[in-house]
């Protein structure tokens, strides 16, 4: 069986949550952020739990050294002080992320933080949002969003009609 991994770019040190939140629906978590550096005491894995794999640099270029994804994970960030000032959900970074996905698909689990373009508000239709190959709409089941404030979007390859 092949693993499923989250991508969670601009995370700080925001990984115990997260790992909660994912565990049953991914293996492994990338965990990345340009300036904060995990502890080793953070660095244990509970069993049961997705494994934790931590990148540091920038996003941009660590999602080029994945082979693949199957859910990109991204809340709390912004364009503030403290944010990473990177619009993962904006037409410079979400296409890099599309090209991660499997032929299948995956997920998008997103508060909808520092979204560019209106893309969040476009995802949310029930529409949806067609962008580079994909169809990207809100799942009917959003299991996270009365505890933890996340929306989760269905990514599936966009077939013309």
């Amino acid at each position: 069986m092949q693993l499923k991994k989250a991508f969670y770019p601009c995370c700080a040190l925001d990984i115990k949550e997260p790992i909660s939140i994912l565990s049953g629906i991914v293996d492994e978590i990338y965990f990345c952020d340009i300036r904060a550096k995990p502890s080793k005491k953070t660095k244990q894995n509970n069993k049961g739990n997705p494994k934790a794999v931590f990148l540091h640099g920038d996003a941009r270029e660590q999602i080029t050294h994945l082979e693949d994804i199957d859910v990109l994970f991204y809340r709390r960030d912004s364009n503030g002080e403290g944010g990473s000032s990177l619009f993962v959900l904006g037409d410079s970074f979400l296409p890099s992320i599309l090209e991660k996905f499997k032929s299948d698909g995956g997920l998008i689990i997103t508060d909808g933080s520092n979204s560019r373009g209106g893309i969040f508000k476009k995802m949310k239709r029930k529409s949806g949002l067609i962008k580079n190959g994909w169809h990207i709409r809100q799942s009917t089941d959003q299991f996270l969003y009365s505890e933890h404030g996340l929306y989760v979007f269905n990514v599936l390859p966009y077939i013309e009609t």
